[in-house]
């Protein structure tokens, strides 16, 4: 009888085991097709350090999807790829205390003398856990898109205007504009589309669907003073200068899941219309 219960509890054992591995799809971001900018990776680790990131593809837990990409960076994970390569003094997110788990385009938008419209969109989900997103010093960026010029660099100039979605104080900025509130950010999918002319002259616009109502709607300015625009999604935290940290003070582990992120030249053809 006692063999027959040690025998239950092995197998119960490595039953739950698996299932925790089932629900680990990949743990590389080139796995979900049809993005629309080519192949994409982990930003900020060097090639030696890529198996170090906590990004994975899992099922769904909501049930919503099929699958999502889960971004949940732990407190002191960092690559030390040198920002603007190598421009910054040898700065990299392990020497500035930064926090960083994000999925970053191969190829940027070429914008140059001609005009770009394009559209970007994709679904967030922050889980509604005891821990996530209540320190509030925790203000990612989970959206970018910013300029450079290949032969500057992207501290040539600064890479303004950026366009940018980000959780603060359990709320949704996006270009400037709040626009979900803390009642309602965790525990639910929202979808988020930006409609972006990327222009150097005086014709340039903004538009941002949230759940497919409008929220910002932004027209007749320069959207681009750079050759090419980069995008990058997931979580980005840097110390901001308006705050004053605990000494020592490290960003906290969190979560937010991803799912259907796509850029395209054509709403109906996002992953999100499908």
């Amino acid at each position: 009888m006692f063999r027959l219960w040690i025998y239950i509890v092995i197998l119960s054992f490595f039953m739950m085991i698996g299932a925790v591995f089932a629900d680990t799809i990949s743990k590389d971001p080139n796995y979900i097709k049809d993005r629309g900018f080519g192949e994409v990776e982990i930003a900020n680790y060097l090639k030696h350090e890529k198996h170090k990131h906590n990004y994975t593809i899992i099922k769904d837990p909501t049930g919503k999807f099929k699958y999502v990409e889960n971004i949940s960076p732990r407190k002191g994970d960092c690559g030390n790829h040198k920002s603007f390569g190598g421009k910054m003094g040898g700065q990299t997110d392990c020497n500035s205390d930064r926090l960083r788990l994000e999925v970053a385009m191969d190829k940027s938008l070429r914008t140059g003398k001609k005009a770009k419209e394009i559209w970007l969109s994709y679904y967030f989900y922050v889980p509604n856990t005891e821990t996530n997103f209540k320190d509030k010093y925790l203000q990612p960026y989970i959206t970018q898109m910013y300029g450079y010029n290949k032969k500057g660099g992207q501290d040539s100039g600064g890479y303004a205007p950026q366009i940018s979605a980000s959780i603060s104080h359990g709320k949704l900025y996006v270009a400037g504009a709040y626009v979900i509130d803390e009642n309602n950010l965790k525990g639910q999918w929202h979808k988020v589309e930006f409609n972006v002319r990327f222009s150097k002259d005086y014709d340039g616009f903004i538009k941002v669907y949230i759940n497919d109502e409008l929220k910002v709607d932004r027209s007749g300015f320069k959207t681009s003073n750079h050759d090419y625009v980069h995008f990058k999604y997931g979580t980005y935290n840097h110390k901001d200068f308006g705050y004053i940290y605990p000494e020592g003070y490290q960003f906290p582990s969190h979560t937010i899941y991803f799912a259907k992120f796509s850029i395209k030249k054509d709403r109906n053809k996002l992953l999100t219309s499908k």
